[in-house]
């Protein structure tokens, strides 16, 4: 995971320079390691060298095969919904990167009844999933074994590991792979050349697939010829997300984004797609005069936070937009600022009445 963890803190800077030639061919160098290793880890797992460790209690995975965001938390957290009106008790494993405690170690995000640790303790993704879920357990760290047997401990009937189609470690009983419908293989090159972290080719080791706001006719049609070559008879289902609604941060208030229509804002992201972000923004008619992007899961510092404002006063902005993933690290220090911050929440259609009956 560590070249993931590199690319996406150099994220910007690499998008500029990856396609210099000299920095190109270093960069396609790597990945050629990279292709050795994943290969050899999945062989040593096919052929029972690696063990998979398979646990009393259902286990889905849900991931992607790029580095960057395709809808995974939202997806986690419908699945969840869905799972637990079904009367199951639903347990989520997030890796809870960039939490500020050791990562080995397995922490209690929620129980079915409060959430126990903070997003510093806990990771933004995490927390975040804790706050959306009121009554499923949500545990946070990097040995999905370890958090797997703590959530049948706690009598889950189901664990749904978050991000986790590489984790060949442990069995799962329904492999869901999300994809990104504009977008789906970037420049088809491996990290960190590109952000892919396996080829097309490993779709077979999925049960279902997830397009991602697959908007375009054209790649729609390419990317579900390419999923049927490697899975013919695969479900693939189509979720679309867009923004709809506006929570207040530092108000307690909440809008239609329509509201905002043909208004100019600044927007603010430290997420895996700030693009989509910001396509979601424009689509509902706002005007964008500024979007400060930070790198993936970035933990924002109280001058940066000032930065934005003082931005926004100088050219007479009055509303900053962010997302919920950023919300949970921000809204404590955005209290008392002379404008108004708005998260947006994510609203999610599916192209099927009955998406979960496909997938799971």
């Amino acid at each position: 995971m560590y070249l993931k963890r590199l690319q996406n803190e150099l994220f910007p800077t690499y998008k500029k320079i990856r396609n210099i030639f000299f920095i190109k061919l270093l960069l396609r160098f790597i990945s050629v390691i990279y292709l050795i290793l994943y290969k050899s880890r999945a062989l040593l797992y096919r052929v029972g060298i690696l063990r998979t460790y398979k646990l009393p209690i259902k286990v889905i995975s849900i991931g992607n095969l790029t580095c960057g965001g395709t809808g995974k938390t939202p997806l986690t957290i419908e699945l969840a919904k869905h799972l637990t009106k079904s009367g199951l008790k639903v347990a989520v494993l997030s890796r809870g990167y960039k939490r500020k405690f050791d990562k080995r170690e397995n922490v209690l995000v929620r129980d079915t009844e409060e959430i126990l640790a903070d997003y510093e303790q806990s990771g933004d993704e995490s927390y975040l999933i804790a706050k959306k879920l009121t009554k499923s357990i949500v545990l946070s760290g990097t040995d999905r074994i370890k958090a797997s047997n703590s959530a049948y401990k706690l009598g889950a009937d189901v664990a749904i590991i978050d991000d986790g189609y590489q984790y060949l470690k442990l069995y799962r009983d329904k492999n869901i792979l999300i994809l990104n419908g504009k977008d789906p293989f970037d420049n088809r090159f491996l990290l960190p050349a590109g952000e892919l972290r396996e080829l097309p080719e490993s779709i077979r080791r999925a049960t279902s697939i997830v397009l991602s706001n697959p908007t375009d006719p054209e790649i729609k049609s390419s990317l579900i010829s390419e999923i049927n070559k490697y899975s013919p008879d695969i479900p693939i289902v189509e979720m679309y997300y867009s923004v709809k609604k506006l929570r207040g941060i530092n108000l307690i208030k909440s809008i239609d984004i329509s509201q905002l229509n043909n208004k100019m804002v600044i927007a603010f992201s430290g997420i895996g797609s700030p693009k989509s972000f910001e396509e979601n923004l424009t689509a509902n008619g706002l005007k964008i005069l500024k979007h400060f992007i930070y790198n993936d899961h970035h933990d924002y510092a109280l001058t940066e936070l000032s930065d934005v404002i003082d931005f926004a006063l100088k050219n007479n902005i009055e509303d900053i937009i962010t997302t919920e993933k950023d919300t949970v690290k921000i809204e404590n220090m955005c209290e008392g600022a002379p404008v108004t911050f708005w998260e947006t929440s994510l609203e999610i259609n599916w192209n099927v009445e009955n998406p979960f009956e496909l997938l799971v």
